[in-house]
């Protein structure tokens, strides 16, 4: 009896082992966020990206690289509604305000641009060299997604200044809500900008880094006026910030508005817009519900320190250490 247990137990293990031995493995393996060597002039929102086919993604970069380098014209088999779409990405890049007016004819897009090639070559490094540096904002290569959103948020909160002298152009219904025009350039160069200004610089930035991010905009009840700001993805979620809100004083940015919920968007007083109103309906609906960052409500004080470490600083004057990588405070 005890032999025939024995055998029991012996061809147990036996099948066991095998199935265990059949079974695939995994090693987990933390996503990597290089620091960028160029600015991609091409990046574009999660949700056209998402409906863009690889022919769609060579027409568009075909039509920025020509405008880019200012050519009178540059050819495209893109026609109708789908070339349409693309001009309409072209009008929502930080760089389309060098050309003033576009038509398309005989296959082609013909540019008429708002400034002479050498000036606009000079503007472009400009642009290219501070959207550089606040992406590469203290990139380190052992940088988490978390660590590559609070430094790219600190570096526009920190080289920003909010442009008082321009509250009346925060019209809902103004242009400037949905395309960039001068809006980045002028930021990043001059260092002042309306909400809208901020949020292009922060989306911009993280789609360079491969952050997907989207700028949003609705109405600020509270001031009575049109009100921009970014969401972001991190870690499977959707989150709002607000970096015009956030910016810094006093030699230091906040995190009160950062990783927000969408009720805690509505307690401010700031309606969104339908998502899809201004997206890609195929995308559906953005929500925003994860709560993690509540966290931060109080801190009025941010800044990086070394490491996955950053200063923190709440309302009562209290520091403490967050940490991304375990994301904990210590205090």
């Amino acid at each position: 009896m005890k032999k025939a247990i024995l055998i029991l137990l012996l061809t147990a293990a036996l099948l066991l082992s095998a199935c265990t031995a059949e079974q695939p493995t995994t090693e987990y393996t933390a996503e990597a966020y290089p620091a960028i060597t160029e600015v991609d002039h091409c990046v574009v929102e999660p949700d056209a990206r998402a409906v863009m086919t690889d022919d769609d993604h060579e027409q568009y970069r075909a039509l920025m690289e020509g405008m880019l380098a200012h050519r009178p014209a540059v050819e495209t088999s893109a026609a109708g509604e789908r070339l349409d779409r693309l001009m309409d990405l072209m009008r929502r890049s930080p760089y389309y305000f060098f050309v003033r007016e576009a038509e398309t004819t005989d296959g082609a897009v013909h540019f008429d641009y708002a400034y002479p090639a050498a000036e606009q070559a000079k503007m472009l490094l400009q642009l290219d060299t501070a959207i550089m540096e606040i992406a590469n904002a203290n990139a380190d290569p052992d940088d988490n997604e978390l660590d590559v959103i609070l430094k790219i948020y600190g570096a526009v909160t920190h080289r920003i200044e909010y442009d008082s002298k321009r509250e009346d152009n925060k019209e809902l219904g103004s242009p400037l809500f949905e395309y960039p025009d001068r809006e980045v350039y002028n930021a990043l160069t001059e260092g002042e900008a309306l909400c809208y200004g901020f949020a292009f610089v922060m989306r911009f930035a993280l789609l360079q880094r491969g952050i997907d991010a989207f700028c949003v905009y609705g109405q600020c009840h509270a001031h009575n006026m049109g009100h921009e700001w970014v969401i972001f993805r991190y870690d499977g979620q959707y989150f709002h910030c607000d970096p015009a809100w956030d910016r810094a004083s006093s030699g230091y940015a906040k995190l009160i508005h950062f990783g927000k919920t969408d009720d805690e968007r509505v307690a401010d007083t700031v309606i969104a817009r339908p998502f899809i109103e201004y997206h890609e309906e195929s995308f559906g609906e953005i929500t925003c519900t994860d709560e993690r960052f509540a966290i931060f409500r109080d801190m009025i004080r941010f800044t990086f320190l070394t490491g996955h470490r950053y200063y923190v600083e709440n309302r009562k004057g209290e520091g403490a250490i967050f940490d991304s990588s375990t994301f904990t405070i210590d205090g």
